[in-house]
């Protein structure tokens, strides 16, 4: 076989191996063209669709069915949803749901191979580059892309069965054909590694269907190739994982032991499974590729229903296994939340993890506030300096986030809808932050008065809770109309609230005055600083507001402050 190999090398054996390798980069360069396209066109769709129908375990292994069927690959769900475990948006039922559910998506690609429309290749190819062209608009353009993209994937389809055709007829090749039929675990480990070499099973089984026609691969051999893809694919997924949570880990290593225990059980019955597929192609028909696709769909369908009803056991072996709980404070030291990888597989997903964690600062900046007013009765150092924490944790918030979200930008396939969102976040980020500046500054005031051994007059602080309770209220209502996206009502209440705080500003104001006329309040330090406070009170109620309008209008210049919620374009 050796000598048979070594006659063969020639320079036509050289061209025919660089085409065969060209036909597959093509291939999987035109999933990846589909892929990215489908999720500028769709991302913020699917991303919904998954935080609102991954509700239990059957809904999920829908879900993951489809999204994997849509993007053709596996590996990328399987990233995604453990991507959003790491980020917080889903739990281990949710991604074990899906991870199966994308073992059965991925199927449609090897029936579409099965199909045997590369002679509507080129065509596809046409059409989709001419409406990347000619699109005048940008989702029209991202629609040419999938189209190109589907007739790529035939087009180095192609290529590479009409160079494997040739190569099956060395006798060298042949010999290793022979050898995998009569030994199928070393089918098995091969695909593994060709799997998580190239990060797509896609592919490998696209080679192997390609091959199968040639009549050089057996039915066995065909079958162990199959399952050495699916364990291929877990590599992906346990590098996605590294350095994640406790949840994240468990749900990569669900990912690998469901594939590997299934190729092992697909090994131990390897012939009934032949057996079988003999019989399911025997009664729907097809092409030899189509063999592979029903061999394919079938392994997978038969893992799913095995393994649904220990799902519950998998989880408490995975607890045992893999020990503890994640974390559920608010602090962002641990940068793992925001996962750059979700950022290039799915950008409107990486958006959600952003927003989650918006909401979270605004938490922390919501409670410095409350903070703030405890050190304005207590006078406690303690309390001081936990406002001074709680600050620079939201600092870290804003820069942290920033930078997520400036390479959530810089990505090549935003849609308009997600540069839209990213500016949106980016300016609440930046509002949250200055908020928190104002709370500082609160602090600083007071304990400026207290430093002189000075005091505020209880008229003053009967004011300055008066002022907190309308700018927490206004914060709480800002930041609901932010999640929620649906506060048009609570937009108008803002504006009432904004109308108010302004008339209690005034009212403060006089009352100061008059309590300096009564000498209830002398020319002290707290004398002089209370109209400061009050300003700032004031501005931290205004970009209160100015977070709600951001919400739902893009920015604007010469924007006026105050909209009329009946007016709003909701974006």
């Amino acid at each position: 076989m050796v000598r048979d190999m070594a006659n063969w090398l020639n320079a036509a054996t050289i061209q025919m191996v660089g085409i065969v390798l060209g036909g597959l980069a093509i291939f999987i360069y035109g999933i990846n063209m589909m892929s990215d396209a489908l999720k500028s066109i769709a991302g913020t769709r699917i991303r919904e669709y998954i935080e609102k129908y991954t509700r239990n375990l059957f809904m999920s292994i829908f879900v993951g069915t489809v999204i994997s069927a849509l993007l053709h690959s596996s590996s990328a769900v399987t990233v995604i949803s453990i991507s959003l475990v790491r980020a917080g948006l889903m739990g281990l039922v949710q991604a074990i749901g899906i991870t199966i559910g994308a073992n059965i998506g991925t199927c449609v690609t090897s029936i579409m191979i099965g199909l045997n429309i590369e002679q509507f290749a080129y065509y596809f190819v046409f059409i989709g580059i001419a409406m990347m062209f000619l699109a005048k608009r940008k989702k029209m353009s991202y629609i040419g892309k999938v189209v190109a993209g589907f007739g790529l994937i035939f087009v180095g389809l192609e290529l590479m069965s009409d160079q494997l055709v040739m190569i099956a007829k060395q006798p060298w090749f042949m010999d290793i054909m022979v050898m995998l039929g009569k030994q199928p675990w070393f089918a098995l480990l091969g695909a593994t590694l060709a799997t998580a070499i190239m990060q797509s099973s896609t592919a490998v089984i696209g080679i192997v269907q390609k091959l199968y026609v040639t009549g050089a691969l057996s039915p066995a051999a065909g079958a162990a190739f199959i399952f050495g893809a699916n364990v291929g694919t877990c590599m992906t997924a346990l590098l996605a994982a590294i350095g994640g949570s406790i949840s994240t880990r468990r749900a990569a290593w669900f990912h690998a032991v469901y594939n590997v225990l299934g190729a092992l059980l697909g090994m131990l019955l390897l012939i009934p499974f032949v057996q079988l597929t003999n019989f399911a192609n025997h009664l729907i028909g097809g092409s030899g590729e189509m063999y592979i696709a029903q061999a394919h769909f079938l392994f997978n369908v038969i893992s799913t229903i095995l393994i649904i009803p220990f799902v519950g056991q998998c989880v408490k072996l995975l607890q045992l296994l893999i020990p503890g709980e994640d974390s559920r404070g608010v602090k962002i030291e641990n940068i793992d939340e925001l996962d750059d990888q979700l950022i290039e597989k799915f950008p409107a997903a990486a958006l959600a993890v952003a927003k989650k964690n918006t909401m979270r600062m605004g938490r922390n900046v919501l409670e410095n506030i409350k903070l703030s007013q405890h050190y304005l009765t207590s006078k406690e150092q303690e309390v001081y300096d936990e406002v001074l924490e709680v600050e620079a944790l939201v600092n870290k918030y804003d820069a942290n986030l920033s930078q997520y979200l400036l390479k959530i930008a810089q990505q090549p396939t935003l849609s308009k809808d997600q540069t839209q969102e990213y500016y949106k976040n980016y300016q609440i980020i930046k509002h949250l932050e200055q908020i928190s500046d104002q709370v500082n500054n609160l602090i600083d005031f007071y304990k400026m008065v207290y430093d002189e051994n000075g005091q505020f007059s209880q008229g003053a602080i009967d004011d300055f809770k008066k002022i907190y309770a309308l700018v927490e209220d206004m914060l709480i209502t800002a930041m609901h109309i932010y999640e929620t996206r649906k506060g048009t009502r609570l937009l108008g209440q803002l504006n009432s609230k904004t109308k108010q705080l302004n008339a209690l500003i005034l009212e403060c104001q006089q009352n100061h005055f008059e309590r300096m006329c009564d000498n209830i309040c002398d020319n002290s330090v707290s004398a002089s600083v209370f109209l400061d406070i009050l300003s700032h009170m004031e501005r931290i109620g205004d970009i209160s507001l100015d977070i709600a309008n951001r919400t739902f209008v893009a920015y604007k210049k010469h924007q006026s402050q105050f909209l009329d919620p009946n007016q709003l374009e909701i974006k």
